[in-house]
């Protein structure tokens, strides 16, 4: 008999959060747009590594922590988390009246209809421009630079246990990059962005 597969949790560093990708709207969160390889030789694992929206499986989890830039959190806080309830191709995605309100462009080719993929979430906690700084206990869950990290399913309870405990599921602000637009006494904003 085949031991089911662990979860994974998936750490990456939301560069700028402008309420697209990831999208916290209409009582859920999804990430389709963004962090998934660029070619059907990374997909396939012919070349490089995939990236999140390809290698996460439903009951996985993924992560956004702060940037530098000035359209995301800061570094040392989280935007958003959220756990995958759903994996659709691009194409079901985008064909899938459920998303009607928050469709991408339509794909294009047979790799952006197949090869690429759309997480959905109906569990989740996001930020936004409210970001949360990370408690010194999980600083090693934050990911700097490019690309993503996992993080150890053993550390990763006790962060769930912190975020229900602190918060409710659900969105909890707007994306920095609209609140750095805002006036600056308006901005709820106390971080970098």
């Amino acid at each position: 008999m085949e031991r089911p597969r662990e979860i994974k949790i998936y750490s990456y560093v939301v560069d700028h959060d402008e309420g697209r990708e990831p999208n916290p709207y209409f009582g859920m969160c999804t990430l389709c747009r963004c962090k998934f390889s660029k070619t059907a030789e990374a997909t396939r694992g012919l070349k490089g590594r995939k990236n999140i929206v390809e290698s996460a499986i439903v009951g996985d989890w993924v992560l956004g922590t702060g940037g530098a830039s000035q359209r995301s959190a800061g570094n040392g806080r989280l935007i958003y988390a959220m756990r995958v309830d759903d994996k659709l191709p691009r194409e079901k995605y985008y064909k899938d009246p459920r998303f009607k309100n928050r469709r991408p462009e339509a794909p294009m080719d047979d790799f952006q209809k197949h090869c690429q993929f759309a997480l959905v979430s109906r569990h989740f906690y996001y930020f936004g421009a409210n970001a949360k700084p990370i408690p010194k206990r999980f600083k090693h869950f934050e990911k700097k630079g490019p690309g993503f990290r996992y993080i150890d399913p053993m550390d990763f309870r006790p962060f769930v246990e912190w975020l229900e405990k602190n918060y409710k599921p659900g969105k909890q602000g707007e994306p920095c990059a609209q609140v750095a637009r805002e006036p600056k006494e308006s901005r709820q904003c106390k971080s970098s962005c």
